[in-house]
């Protein structure tokens, strides 16, 4: 196992609580079941003669042996009867269930993020399944540790493929090999020599093993290499070979004369593990396979620089007796610079018997590239355009990073440019292909918001995290606010509803000053004779309706000027 200096890198999984826990009876009857879920997949919890049945949670790859694991706490203090202790459980290759860590509530391990959950690291690759159970002040819990059932099902896988390659008169043939290997992770590029950049070959898919033929004009060669990736996110790169080959140069990667493996040659030794670093000051942890009856005293630690041979670091004195199981032991190492370095140990028996120092032409048994740059990242657009059901925001950024994680780029908004928690956007986004740009366009969910932050996170494989922050406020209301006037009305008394306001009561017109014909003000209403009820103008001029008759005593309305035309 392989333990870094500095910071721990763990996946970002998004998490749920699902309440009404039926499993079996006992203490944990009713009582609520924390899920976990990994980037949206649905997992759920199965009973074990269905698991039999079933492949169970849907396998997520990843590429470290550390992963974090983020419990929803706000959720959980929202239950009737919530926990006061997590319990994390793991199972290994489809085995039983092991205890993982145990953490009160409230004291969760930090995640990236700002999230809180379960820190977990694996010893070594492998098929680990997982799951939570609730612990409660009374000590109960739930589910019970015979009902456990896995939730969530990681593949650790470490290991890059291996890609073996043979160079043809004009052109190569090639095979990659890998447990997890993934079949649309091909890539062949090519060179002319003396130049750096490498041009990949688009003009068809590629198949795990393939040939691939060019016409080369006379004199010409060509500098070819081959890149798989498998579903972790590892890449594995093939030698570089010349077409046509050089006379001493038959395969590239291989001991001279030895024919490749899918040709019939004899096996080649696994490649070592790959880890990254963003440290330089870390620890390389190593085990003992086997042991004499006088056990193991000492360890050699030999390191593979960048550039020559095998050179012996450090010795480390121990003491083991037979019988210890899988003993593990450390040795700290500092390098002075990034880079790639190999590491080979040798132990020492307490009779003072070794293996030989590794030679030129031994593989590693790991290699740690040491990278303590973090990605390069900014975004270099933001712009708001209508969609069908809201707003869409589309994002630009470039990043770039010899060392990106698969899907490196996470977006992220938040009301406050200087929160510490901000929301989700998206995250796991790639560049576009075989470039160190991206995009992606967000269809604004909520209704209420109208404007915000937004940031961009970026991570390479050494755990190395850069965020940019778009300069300016993104505002997604576009629209532009309209109006009509509906009426005017008076603000003077209470008379009147609408147009201007009526003049006083006690000034009415003099006698004999009857408006003219062009005046804009009405006549008043003729006299009414005696003992008939008057008939009182509306609104528009009109009679009232039967049963609206003013009652005596009281004055007409509008009696006196009825409006302005």
């Amino acid at each position: 196992m392989f333990q870094a200096g500095g910071g721990k890198r763990s996946i970002p999984l998004r998490e749920g609580v699902v309440g009404g826990w039926n499993g079996g009876g006992g203490a944990g009857v009713g009582r609520p079941l924390l899920l976990l879920a990994i980037w949206g997949a649905a997992a759920v919890a199965v009973w074990p003669q269905i698991y039999a049945q079933d492949d169970g949670p849907p396998a997520y790859y990843w590429p470290h042996r550390t992963v974090g694991i983020p419990v929803n706490v706000e959720q959980l203090q929202r239950l009737s009867q919530p926990p006061t202790h997590l319990q994390l459980y793991y199972a290994v290759q489809r085995g039983a269930f092991q205890k993982g860590p145990r953490l009160p509530v409230n004291n969760l391990h930090a995640l990236d993020g700002g999230k809180q959950g379960f820190l977990f690291t694996a010893e070594r690759d492998g098929d680990f399944e997982f799951t939570v159970q609730f612990v409660y002040a009374d000590g109960s819990t739930s589910p019970r540790v015979e009902e456990l059932t896995p939730q969530q099902r990681i593949i650790i896988d470490t290991t890059p493929p291996v890609v073996r390659i043979i160079a043809l008169p004009n052109g190569v043939e090639w095979q990659a090999s890998d447990e997890h290997l993934d079949p649309r992770g091909m890539q062949l590029q090519c060179r002319w020599p003396g130049t750096s950049d490498w041009t990949t070959v688009t003009d068809r898919a590629l198949r795990v093993s393939d040939r691939y033929t060019w016409q080369l004009p006379p004199g010409k060669s060509l500098e070819v290499r081959v890149l798989a990736r498998d579903r972790a996110g590892n890449t594995g790169v093939s030698p570089v070979v010349r077409i046509p080959p050089d006379s001493a140069a038959t395969a590239g990667l291989m001991r001279p004369h030895a024919p490749p493996e899918w040709l019939g040659g004899e096996r080649a030794l696994p490649a070592p593990r790959i880890d990254y670093v963003n440290s330089l000051k870390f620890n390389i942890d190593f085990s003992i396979q086997r042991m004499g009856r006088s056990g193991v005293r000492a360890a050699y630690l030999f390191v593979l620089k960048n550039t020559g041979g095998w050179e012996f670091a450090k010795k480390v004195d121990v003491q083991l007796r037979p019988g210890e199981r899988e003993p593990t032991l450390t040795i700290p190492y500092e390098v002075t610079s990034e880079g790639t370095y190999g590491f080979y140990v040798i132990p020492e028996s307490g009779a003072g018997k070794r293996a030989d120092d590794p030679q030129a032409d031994d593989p590693p048994m790991l290699y740690v590239v040491v990278d303590t740059t973090p990605p390069y990242l900014k975004i270099t657009g933001v712009q708001v355009r209508p969609g069908s059901r809201g707003p869409l925001v589309e994002i630009t950024w470039e990043c770039a990073d010899p060392n990106l994680m698969p899907q490196p780029v996470s977006l992220e908004w938040s009301l406050d440019r200087t929160a510490t928690r901000w929301n989700e956007i998206k995250y796991r986004l790639d560049n576009l292909p075989n470039s160190n740009v991206g995009r992606y366009v967000w269809e604004v969910p909520d209704p209420q918001l109208w404007k915000f932050w937004v940031r961009a996170r970026a991570v390479d494989k050494a755990a190395n995290t850069t965020e940019h922050i778009w300069p300016e406020e993104v505002i997604v209301d576009l629209e532009k606010p309209s109006a009509t006037i509906q009426r005017v009305r008076s603000n003077q008394g209470s008379g009147g509803t609408g147009g201007s306001p009526n003049p006083p009561a006690s000034v009415p017109l003099p006698p004999g000053n009857e408006p003219s014909s062009n005046s804009s003000v009405s006549p008043p209403p003729p006299p009414t004779p005696s003992g008939s009820s008057p008939s009182v103008p509306g609104r528009m001029g009109m009679p009232l309706p039967p049963g609206s008759d003013v009652p005596d005593g009281a004055p007409p309305p509008h009696s006196t000027i009825r409006s302005y035309r």
